[in-house]
């Protein structure tokens, strides 16, 4: 950001194009290859949906004073998780 003097909003939409290129060219090659489990990854997406519209509708509703206790958690348990599964 500071290298290219980009604002915080801007970085941020520059990201996701960017992350969107790279998923959809990602997405066609392993559909070309015939890797893709069209089943499981429309469940997922089904799933991942609900859980934004959950989350959004959260964030708006309760605010910070929820959101921030709910990622610090989250971030906790999954550094516990990759911490166990490196070393055990």
């Amino acid at each position: 950001m500071i290298l290219y003097r980009l604002d915080m909003l801007r970085a941020c939409g520059l990201a996701k194009a960017m992350n969107f290129t790279s998923n959809i060219t990602s997405l066609l090659t392993f559909i070309i290859l015939g890797q893709v489990n069209f089943a499981l990854g429309l469940t997922m997406g089904v799933c991942l949906m609900l859980g934004a519209y959950i989350g959004a509708h959260s964030a708006i509703r309760f605010g910070a004073k929820f959101i921030r206790p709910v990622f610090v958690t989250v971030v906790l348990i999954l550094a516990v998780k990759l911490a166990w599964q490196a070393w055990f």
